[in-house]
Order: structure tokens, then C-alpha cells, then sequence
């Protein structure tokens, strides 16, 4: 199913109350933001060709793209400080009894300003493609949270599950709600994106840092950005299994390509 209709049909059968329509619509909002700032970024880059080659057309876009991505940012900053000061303190897999909140996060089918669930998928997600590739990466909040809400119906099919069976069925979702709709060029070193989708290469990444970490950060020399890249590399040779189970909706195979990365680490 194409991922609009997906999210749309979440929307439908989740949001029954004003509540729930205000928090879908804000997530739309600001994956509209994100996604104006994407082009604006793209676009800013139009006077970077050799300097006798750039048309004054091409100088202005460029200067009007810097422009309007400068006041992007700076009205997201005064707006998180004054608003919601505590988005910038997405979880981390190394945050204590992370793996056990998100696997309750996903038996429960709350809307709030961003679950737990989304929350780190979104920050996973994106300290990944920042090292991996160069900016810019669009990646969309609220498809995060489709995958969620896709879960959270489900529930009695997912209750008793263990970790890895749970992180394997939101894996699917996540593909398949396709969150990461565009990234940058991949940075050679990085052979995690080479070639591959890269909701499957990211997500599954993100997966199994947070099955690995458990409770709380594993070596005092790794940082974050490390560890996923770690857990990246660890992956990187069961992708391709993994896209076909993902492509038969396979959650078993899924879990246990995780569960045998884990034994391994």
C-alpha cells in the first residue's frame, strides 16, 4: 500500500477526538516545514558552480534559499525554546530502560506531541544519515508515527512478544510508512547506504542499537553517533535477507536476524 494511504487510513481509524486531530495536524506542519527547508537547502546551493558560469538568476535563488533556510531555522530554535524546550532532548538508546519504553510505547495507542517511540526513531534516524551522507535528509515525523499507530492497533497480536519480535514488527512498519523520503549524496566510507533503500538500512540500524544497548550505554569509549554506526556495520551483511522479509512481511525473520546479531556482539 502506497504510504499516504497508510497514513491516511491511521488518521482515520485513530484520531477520534479534537485532540487527536490537533496533534496529527501539527505533525503535518512541521513535516511541511522540514520539507520546505529540504528545497530551500537544495536550492541554495544553485550559485555553486564556477564562478563564469553562474547566471545572476542562479546568484539570486542561491542568496534568497540561504535567506529563507537561516530564517527557517531561526524561527524552529526561538520556537523550541519558548515553547517545547525539552524536544531537543530526544531519547538516546543509551538512556536507561530505553528498549523496554519504546516496546511499551508500541503496545499503546497514545497521541501526544511525540511519543517516545517516534522520538527516537526520528533522532536515530537522523544522526545516522548526518553521518553517513551529506545534507540534506528529509525525514517525515509523522510517517515515524504512522508506524506506531499501524502497531498500536495490533495490540493483542503484539502483547507477549519479546523485544526483538516487537522491534522486527515496527521495523515493517517503518519501511513500509517510508519516513525517510530523501537523502544526500552517501559519503564513500559509509557502505551501510550503498545501493539500498535507506528506511531499511536506517530503521534496522536504529533496531538494533536499541535491542544492543538495552540498559544503557555499553563501552564509556563509544559515543552515540559511534554506536549506531557500530550497530550499522554489525547489520550491513543481513540487509539483504532482511529487505526480502520485509518485502513478505516476514516479522519472524525479522527477529531473528536481530536476535543473531545480538548473540554475536
Amino acid at each position: 500500500m502506497h504510504p499516504g494511504r497508510i497514513i491516511l487510513a491511521i488518521a482515520i481509524g485513530t484520531a477520534d477526538s479534537l485532540t487527536a486531530h490537533a496533534v496529527c495536524a501539527a505533525a503535518g506542519v512541521r513535516d511541511g516545514l522540514r520539507t520546505a527547508q529540504f528545497y530551500m537547502r537544495d536550492l541554495s546551493h544553485a550559485d555553486g558552480a564556477a564562478p563564469r558560469s553562474v547566471t545572476s538568476l542562479s546568484r539570486l535563488v542561491g542568496m534568497s534559499a540561504r535567506f529563507a533556510d537561516w530564517l527557517l531555522n531561526t524561527a524552529a530554535d526561538w520556537s523550541v525554546r519558548l515553547l517545547v524546550p525539552k524536544w531537543r532532548d530526544l531519547p538516546s538508546p543509551f538512556s536507561p530502560g530505553m528498549s523496554g519504553e519504546v516496546v511499551t510505547a508500541i503496545r499503546q495507542n497514545r497521541l501526544v506531541l511525540t511519543s517516545l517511540f517516534t522520538a527516537y526513531f526520528f533522532r536515530a534516524a537522523r544522526h545516522i544519515l548526518e553521518q553517513c551522507t551529506d545534507t540534506p535528509n528529509l525525514i517525515l515525523e509523522h510517517r515515524i508515527d504512522a508506524a506506531r499507530r499501524l502497531m498500536a492497533r495490533e495490540s493483542e497480536a503484539v502483547e507477549g512478544s519479546d523485544a526483538a519480535q516487537l522491534l522486527g514488527k515496527a521495523l515493517l512498519y517503518l519501511v513500509e510508512t517510508d519516513a525517510i523520503v530523501r537523502v544526500g549524496r552517501v559519503k564513500a566510507d559509509y557502505s551501510l547506504l550503498q545501493g539500498r533503500d535507506p528506511n531499511t538500512a536506517v530503521m534496522a540500524t536504529a533496531c538494533l542499537a536499541l535491542l544492543l544497548a538495552e540498559d544503557g550505554k555499553p563501552i564509556d569509549s563509544v559515543d552515540e553517533d559511534e554506536f549506531f554506526l557500530i550497530a550499522g556495520a554489525l547489520l550491513a551483511p543481513r540487509l539483504e535477507t532482511m529487505a526480502i522479509a520485509i518485502a513478505k512481511r516476514d516479522v519472524k525473520s525479522l527477529a531473528q536476524e536481530l536476535r543473531a546479531v545480538q548473540d554475536l556482539y
